[in-house]
Formats: C-alpha cells, structure tokens, sequence
C-alpha cells in the first residue's frame, strides 16, 4: 500500500511540473514578440523553467523508472533535498522580490502560480513526509551549489552576448557587473543557508541505528 501511495504521489508531481511547465510554454509562445526558436531559447533561461522541469523529471523518473540509473539517483535522498532547495528558492525568491514586478493573468496565472508556489510547496511536503529518512553530511552542501553556480555562469555570460536578462536583480544593462555579482552572492548564501538548515533537520529526522 505504501508503495503505491508512493506511485501516486509521483505520478501527480509529474502531471502538475509538467503541466505548469508546458501551459507556461504556450502563453510565452503565445505572447512573443520574436522567433520561436528565440522565444524557447529566452523561456529555458529562467531559473523558474530549468528548475521546474528538473522536478517534473524527478518525479517522471521516480513514477516510470524507479529502478534505472536515472530512478536511483532521483531516489536518493540527497538528490531530493538538493531538487527541495533549488525549487524552495524559486518559490521564496519570486514570492518576496519579484511577484509584484508584474502583472499576469488568465492561463498564465495558473502557470505562475504552479510554478512558484504549488509545486516549491508539494515538493517541500513530498521532502518532509514521504523522501527516505537519512543524516546527511555537512560536506554534501558543496557539491549543491554547482547547479545555481552554473545558471548564474551562463546567465551572465548570455547576457553580454545578447544584453538581456532574465531577472532584474541579475540585470548588468540596469546594475552594472558589481552589484549584479554582489547580487549574485546574496542568492548563492540564500541557497547554502537552506542548504546547511535541510541537513540540520536531516540529522534531526534520521531514523536511530
């Protein structure tokens, strides 16, 4: 019974990443103002997007592929709590800084809020009460960061190439390189300081030997 209680939960984390990350494909494409090529190109730049689509794998891999080297790896619990912080950070980020920014409606309402608050929300509970229970080591905060590290490497040096941004705090053409990295900076301590806390509470959780 628990197994299949697993299955389900699984099977809709997958429907609503997808769903969330597809419905926002067709309002971008159905708003754009250049190619399509450009259009997907500029819609997998956003953070939101990358991470969105790696839950909507996660739980894709978790529901069909348990047992392949994808399914393994999704399954371990560092895995999952590093996929937790990535989409936590999505939803605390926008929610705080970026919501009132601009204005959506519509079917794109529904998408930005799948995106930024439903799904960092499932996931987080997903984490809390249905991930494998297990201490994880201090150490393992590091090798986290080469995920955000990345986006923020590629996001700045696309930038200088085609002098668009994606977010405004990371917006070189407005803030200039010094504040854009002290930006960056504050984000990457947002993320090693859930980081650090994730596996405070993992060694809380973690079942007695």
């Amino acid at each position: 019974m628990e197994k299949r209680s697993q299955k389900l939960l699984h099977l809709f984390g997958s429907i609503i990443a997808i769903t969330a990350v597809t419905l926002q494909l067709w309002v971008t494409l159905n708003a754009r103002e250049v190619s399509v090529l450009h259009s997907i190109i500029r819609f997998f730049s956003y953070f939101t997007i990358l991470t969105n689509t790696l839950v909507a794998v996660f739980f894709t891999c978790l529901w069909l592929l348990p047992n392949t080297k994808a399914g393994l790896f999704f399954k371990k619990f560092s895995t999952t709590t590093a996929i937790t912080v990535y989409i936590l950070v999505v939803g605390i980020i926008y929610n705080l800084l970026l919501r009132h920014t601009w204005v959506v409606t519509g079917w794109g309402k529904v998408a930005d809020e799948l995106l930024h608050s439903i799904i960092p929300l499932y996931f987080l509970l997903y984490w809390i009460f249905f991930a494998d229970r297990k201490a994880l080591m201090w150490k393992d905060s590091l090798p986290w960061l080469w995920y955000p590290a990345a986006y923020f490497a590629y996001t700045l040096i696309r930038g200088t190439i085609t002098h668009t941004y994606p977010y405004p705090f990371i917006d070189v053409n407005k803030l200039g390189y010094p504040q854009t990295l002290i930006n960056c900076l504050g984000v990457g301590l947002v993320f090693y300081g859930l980081f650090l806390l994730m596996i405070a509470i993992s060694k809380k959780r973690a079942p007695l030997n």
